[in-house]
């Protein structure tokens, strides 16, 4: 292999290398973006029981069902993103 076919080589493996860091940080940008609707749903359905208890409610009769709909499709996404992430660590081993 002559001297061009290394340098060729080192850059394609650092461009690649560096292609996989950018797409990891995506999914991180993605992961945390689907933490914060999680908080964000929660506060939504404290806000539910809450003004549920202030109607002379219990805690139960306040729907909160789609909400909780709604944190387990982000917690779905964030499983699926980590998996991603996992197989690009792969593909650089």
């Amino acid at each position: 292999m002559g001297f061009m076919d290394k340098v060729k080589d080192s850059v394609k493996n650092a461009d690649e290398k560096l292609g996989n860091a950018i797409d990891k940080e995506k999914i991180d940008s993605e992961i945390r973006k689907q933490e914060k609707a999680i908080e964000d749903f929660t506060k939504k359905i404290g806000d539910k029981v809450l003004e549920a208890l202030r109607a002379g409610k219990t805690a139960a009769e306040a729907d909160v069902a789609g909400i909780y709909e709604d944190i387990k499709k982000c917690e779905e996404k964030i499983a699926e993103l980590k998996s991603q992430k996992d197989s690009i660590g792969k593909k650089e081993e």
